[in-house]
């Protein structure tokens, strides 16, 4: 009921026909279909790609340039540390820190230390009776840790330097290498006390621009714990080596990598063809090992120690490795220098540079000396032992890398030879 003063009510009144009732209905699904595209939409996470089309591949990408004839070498880097059971005999035994004047007298020695700088009270305490012996063939000082510590580093140098010419300082002739200034590098899981880093940092010298170590003794004598010596005989221990494998493509040319491989005496090619052949024809190819391209000799030793030697046993070293390469039984007299240098120059010839698997490739110093023997295998990787220690693995290196281990004193010369027969 209105009143005189409110305003007239207006009424209103929705008429629908069953044409718009269908019509209604059909507008309400559509917006409910966009509505719910759009909340799907928002939820969606927009960093996701959309899927390629076709097969993802796997296959590595090639490398530039044509394939060389040894095929597509894939490689790894690795630091090999010595066996444990040998990085624990060296942790218990040769403590004593011991230079060899081989050849000098003790009036010799004397001047020699003088030369190096050493102050005269240095002198005469490397000098005591307690420490030193004079015998006819050398003479030997037991210096003790507190003046190995107290040696300046200008002394240190010149004086390992010197005594790195005689084989009988083995620490000296063949130095630990340590990286530059970065030891963090060469004890990474921290399992070395920081004070026995900080001790191989202070023993450690420079010569030719490389960082050298000589005295482990010393520091394994301020370690109470056998696993602390443990590790860092294994740290100082690592060399440089190499992993390699031969990649295979569809397209492979198995029948060039053969005529590279199957030169190899006891490489066999009704063996290696046929596997080569079952990995091309997988729908990537794949990778075999370079273990089935080497011969016995270096195939049964590959990343392997001998055992410990015993006084009668052959002399393992660089040159018996190199010269037995091809051997079925190894040749022991190649452990003989002379004998080896007699072979040497009766049955091979010095190349221009390596190109085939079995060249042999030698580390000369300035006097002419072969320091090193190694045995080329493809690319720049060489087969090699490095040292008569029992505890040095057969490995594969790279040259480079090879080099700068034998780099002391002076960088050796690489000079290259090949077997008259090959």
């Amino acid at each position: 009921m209105n009143t005189p003063d409110s305003p007239p009510a207006i009424k209103s009144t929705i008429r629908l026909t069953l044409a718009g009732l269908i019509a209604l209905c059909v507008c309400l699904v559509a917006t409910s279909t966009l509505l719910t595209h759009y909340l799907e939409q928002q939820r969606a996470p927009t960093s996701v790609p959309p899927l390629p089309v076709g097969k993802p591949t796997l296959e590595p990408p090639r490398p530039a340039g044509p394939i060389p004839p040894w095929g597509e070498l894939v490689t790894l880097d690795i630091d090999l540390e010595q066996p444990e059971e040998y990085v624990s005999f060296e942790a218990t035994t040769n403590l004593v820190t011991t230079w060899t004047f081989s050849g000098k007298s003790l009036d010799q020695t004397r001047t020699i230390l003088t030369d190096c700088g050493m102050p005269a009270a240095q002198v005469e305490a490397a000098l005591s009776p307690d420490n030193v012996q004079d015998r006819p063939e050398a003479t030997i000082i037991k210096p003790g840790d507190e003046l190995v510590l107290a040696l300046a580093l200008e002394v240190r140098t010149k004086l390992y330097v010197t005594l790195s010419q005689w084989s009988e300082n083995p620490h000296m002739a063949l130095p630990y290498h340590l990286p530059g200034a970065d030891f963090a590098a060469l004890f990474p899981n921290a399992q070395v006390p920081t004070a026995a880093i900080d001790m191989v940092k202070k023993l450690s010298y420079t010569q030719l621009g490389k960082r050298f170590f000589s005295d482990p003794e010393v520091v394994l004598h301020q370690l109470a714990s056998p696993e602390d010596r443990l590790h860092l005989l294994k740290m100082l221990t690592y060399q440089n080596a190499v992993i390699a494998r031969l990649r295979l493509r569809p397209d492979s040319d198995v029948e060039k990598i053969l005529g590279y491989w199957g030169t190899v005496p006891g490489v066999r090619l009704k063996d290696l063809r046929p596997l080569m052949e079952s990995i091309k024809n997988t729908p990537d190819g794949g990778t075999i090992s370079l273990l089935y391209f080497l011969p016995a000799f270096a195939r049964e030793r590959l990343y392997t120690s001998p055992l410990p030697a015993q006084a009668d046993d052959v002399k393992m070293d660089c040159h018996w490795t190199a010269l037995n390469f091809f051997s079925e039984k190894p040749d022991p007299r190649f452990q003989d220098n002379a004998y080896a240098s007699t072979y040497i120059k009766d049955n091979c010839y010095q190349i221009g540079k390596p190109s085939l698997c079995g060249d042999l490739v030698f580390l000369v110093n300035s006097k002419g000396e072969v320091i090193h023997s190694a045995v080329y295998i493809a690319d720049d990787l060489v087969f090699t032992k490095n040292g008569v220690n029992f505890a040095q693995p057969w490995i594969l290196m790279h040259i480079p890398n090879l080099r700068e281990v034998f780099t002391f004193t002076e960088e050796p010369r690489v000079l290259y030879y090949r077997r008259k027969e090959t």
